[in-house]
């Protein structure tokens, strides 16, 4: 198997798929697709076999379709003699190949074996393969079988016309609807998509075309999403396969970016991180399974815990010296020697006119007599006081924790700051922001 990843980050997107296969928000993925340079990529394939045409198959897995070498029974093209392509699975925790045993109805298949869908239910196996007799021409044509998984008897589905090729169903356990394409007699042109919805008493509906998505040109390999965005590939003249997707809100199907010189088809969607499909490089070159994936964030640096015991003994300090710098101002302020002890004394470091004061109750957690003290303090309490404030008044620089009306909301302030460490009183003016 090769691979555009090393080991280790093929364990780490294995890990990624099992812990979320088939999850929901598959929207993420489906922008993250528009710039696929951004994603991780890996190629999944064996040299010189084909692997293409993956549906989910229950939890953990998916069920494509590979020509590899299997042994001297398995079936081959008469003309070729190359292997025909039959169903494996791919385990998704670990990206493994395993073999996929046949239901005997298939088993029994001398010709081609097409994608398959598995019921929602795990019931039944929904197979598009060859048709036992030929047509007049000798082409031998295609179609759709349900195959139960309880012994009974696989039927032909009930809406497939005998002189019509049906191939690619999808199933989509959303809105129990298969779809599929077909060159049914009355298309737009070779094959088209169809859709038929399966009602809870068993009985399928006449197939409906799929306009949005039908031209002149082929139309193949459709699937969807959890939001029921439409998926499928067109054939162009000059580059094969190209995927195409129709969202909410889109009026057309728009190409997608993911697309190349070679065919591109069989998008799923396995999880809002993960996508897979099926690309050749370039015309005649195998096609392989093909995993885009978001980027998987590293894991954060470790931890310098003596570093972090360090700042936080640092800040602590700072924040017991603004403290005490605080608390010593106001109680400077506040004493009985004020008008002794700063009489002719000038307290501020600068000019800052005083914004005013206005009717109310001031909180006041700081006091100082130098500004940039106080803008130290004011930052460093934002976390808790984000409505806090710096005022000048009485040549003097306070940090204000809040404002207000009545003497009782200003005490209850008040002992909410007193319960956080923090000294607060109640100054009986409203101070302003400066």
């Amino acid at each position: 198997m090769r691979s555009v990843m090393n080991t280790s980050k093929l364990l780490a997107l294995g890990a990624l798929l099992t812990l979320s296969t088939l999850a929901k928000g598959q929207s993420t993925m489906i922008a993250a697709l528009t710039q696929p340079d951004s994603l991780v990529h890996q190629e999944l394939g064996e040299s010189g076999a084909e692997d293409y045409a993956a549906h989910p198959y229950g939890k953990g897995h998916l069920l494509f379709l590979s020509t590899r070498s299997g042994n001297a029974m398995t079936a081959k093209d008469p003309q070729t003699n190359a292997p025909f392509a039959r169903p494996y699975l791919l385990r998704l925790k670990d990206l493994k190949t395993l073999p996929y045993a046949l239901p005997d109805f298939l088993a029994e298949q001398s010709y081609h074996i097409g994608q398959c869908a598995l019921m929602p239910d795990s019931s039944a196996l929904i197979a598009s393969h060859s048709r036992k007799k030929p047509y007049k021409n000798g082409r031998v044509g295609m179609t759709l079988s349900y195959i139960p998984f309880n012994g009974d008897a696989a039927k032909t589905l009930p809406f497939v016309d005998e002189d019509a090729d049906y191939q690619h169903p999808w199933f989509d356990a959303k809105d129990y609807t298969l779809y599929f394409a077909s060159n049914i007699e009355g298309g737009k042109g070779g094959y088209d998509l169809y859709k038929s919805t399966l009602s809870f008493d068993g009985v399928w509906s006449a197939p409906q075309s799929v306009e949005i998505a039908n031209t002149k040109e082929d139309e193949v390999f459709p699937s969807t999403s959890e939001d029921l965005d439409l998926f499928f590939s067109r054939a162009s003249k000059n580059y094969g396969l190209q995927l195409y997707q129709h969202g909410a809100g889109d009026s057309t199907p728009v190409a997608m970016a993911l697309n190349n010189r070679g065919d591109d088809f069989g998008l799923v969607l396995l999880n809002d991180s993960t996508a897979l499909f099926s690309q050749s490089k370039r015309a005649g070159s195998p096609t392989n399974l093909h995993i885009y994936s978001l980027p998987i964030p590293p894991p954060p640096p470790p931890v310098d815990t003596a570093a972090l015991a360090a700042q936080a003994l640092e800040d602590s300090l700072t924040m017991a010296a603004l403290k005490a710098d605080s608390i010593a101002a106001f109680n400077l302020a506040n004493s009985s020697d004020q008008a002794t002890a700063g009489k002719g004394k000038k307290w501020v470091t600068d000019n800052t006119p005083e914004p005013g004061t206005t009717s109310g109750y001031s909180i006041i957690v700081g006091g100082f007599v130098d500004r940039d003290l106080a803008e130290g303090f004011l930052e460093s309490i934002v976390g808790w006081a984000p409505e806090a404030f710096l005022s000048r008044y009485n040549d003097k620089y306070y940090v204000v924790h809040s404002v207000h009306n009545y003497r009782e909301d200003a005490s209850a302030a008040k002992a909410s700051v007193n319960n956080r460490d923090y000294r607060a009183w109640v100054l009986s003016k409203g101070l302003q922001s400066l």
